[in-house]
């Protein structure tokens, strides 16, 4: 990425004018080449002067074909990628982005429902394409996320029509991909400062869908996508809402989460994006939830020592010790794996969670009393109580 720098502005100057120059064959082989260079070059791609070259040429193909070209869906991938690489250098375009994408999705959307009410009976083609779905819901997503605060002002310009989107997309019954993507955009409209109250008129229907898609029957691989970007978004609403506005939802969450969790044969990243959700929920709304923690305690911390350092990480473990304070007797079957969690960490960068964890780490100790403690040593390893006698250093 370092060695990339010097020559962005150029290498980007002359894609941005194949893409422009390019006819359908060639147009392919440029697209691929602008998206690469977006996902690889990192910070240096966030300027102005950049995106400017990248975005306008894209956008002009964009207009100039239309809607229904035959490699809109590439184009769109494409588009999202820069947006998403330039961040808020893509604010110029910005608006005109979104207010099109979320058109594109409306549309689309609006067809898909009037070929099932048609279902099949005038023999009309309605040329629903649910890749066109998922391209425009994919590329307000990247927007949101790459402009972060200055999404408030778009969602704000067309609240209803987002959250139209939204619900029609989450309760998509035939694409799993409409699904995903719908999910996504829910997270990222959350977490964008400002922009989330304006999904608090639809929360109800977004918390149904997420169980709806967490439910046993669902949790497939073909719907993978979906599941792990419900609940990544739901903890995202719970990180950035309330907790008087999540608290109504947190136990119904919490049980999806913990089904997931107990699961056989569970894809590993969602057992840890589920992890992690619940662990929200239990940062922000522990009295919420309390009452099954007993039941998920086991399967969450075996969940929680794969994940990687990070703030996700220390998100999920604040709401382990908000629990731990919250209903301290119910753990009391849930100590082993939960100092398994402990030791996963190999340093901890918030002093006053290390502290908190520590503290956790004692309560049970003496709770447990002398013999039972030495009882569970023993059945942890060397290893890890190794790992959790050097915890106590782990810090910062």
């Amino acid at each position: 990425r370092e060695d990339i720098a010097p020559w962005l502005a150029p290498t980007a100057s002359t894609l941005g004018q194949a893409v422009a120059s390019y006819g359908r064959k060639n147009l392919r082989c440029a697209l691929d080449a602008v998206a690469t260079l977006a996902d690889s070059a990192g910070d240096a791609l966030k300027n102005p002067a950049v995106a400017s070259a990248l975005l306008a040429p894209l956008l002009q193909k964009w207009e100039s074909g239309g809607d229904n070209q035959v490699d809109l869906y590439q184009l769109l991938e494409c588009v999202t990628s820069v947006t998403m690489g330039v961040g808020l250098g893509a604010q110029e375009f910005a608006a005109p982005m979104f207010n099109r994408a979320l058109t594109l999705a409306r549309r689309a959307l609006q067809t898909r429902d009037a070929s099932e009410r048609d279902a099949g009976n005038s023999g009309l083609d309605f040329g629903y394409e649910p890749d066109h779905v998922v391209c425009a819901l994919d590329l307000l997503s990247g927007i949101c996320d790459g402009v972060g605060a200055g999404a408030a002002s778009l969602v704000a310009s067309d609240p209803d029509g987002v959250r139209e989107a939204i619900v029609k997309s989450i309760t998509d019954q035939k694409s799993p991909g409409v699904r995903r993507s719908a999910f996504a955009l829910v997270g990222d409209v959350a977490k964008a400062p400002g922009a989330g109250q304006h999904l608090v008129p639809i929360l109800a229907h977004i918390v149904d869908a997420a169980v709806a898609n967490l439910e046993p029957t669902m949790v497939q691989a073909y719907n993978m996508g979906a599941c792990n970007n419900a609940c990544w978004s739901m903890g995202e609403t719970a990180m950035a809402f309330p907790p008087e506005t999540m608290a109504p939802h947190a136990a119904r969450l919490a049980s999806a989460f913990a089904r997931v969790l107990s699961q056989t044969m569970v894809h590993r990243s969602l057992s840890e994006n589920a992890a992690i959700a619940l662990g929200r929920f239990a940062l922000r709304t522990p009295e919420a939830i309390q009452t099954g923690f007993a039941q998920f305690v086991t399967p969450w911390c075996q969940a929680l020592r794969r994940l990687r350092d990070g703030t996700e990480k220390e998100h999920a473990f604040a709401g382990l010790v908000a629990l731990c304070r919250a209903a301290p007797d119910a753990a009391t079957t849930g100590v082993a794996p939960m100092m398994h969690a402990i030791a996963s960490w190999q340093r901890v960068r918030d002093p006053e969670l290390h502290a908190n964890l520590l503290a956790v780490m004692r309560h049970y100790e003496s709770a447990l009393g002398a013999e039972l403690w030495a009882e569970l040593a023993n059945a942890l390893g060397p290893a890890t109580i190794k790992k959790l006698g050097a915890f106590a250093t782990n810090v910062g």
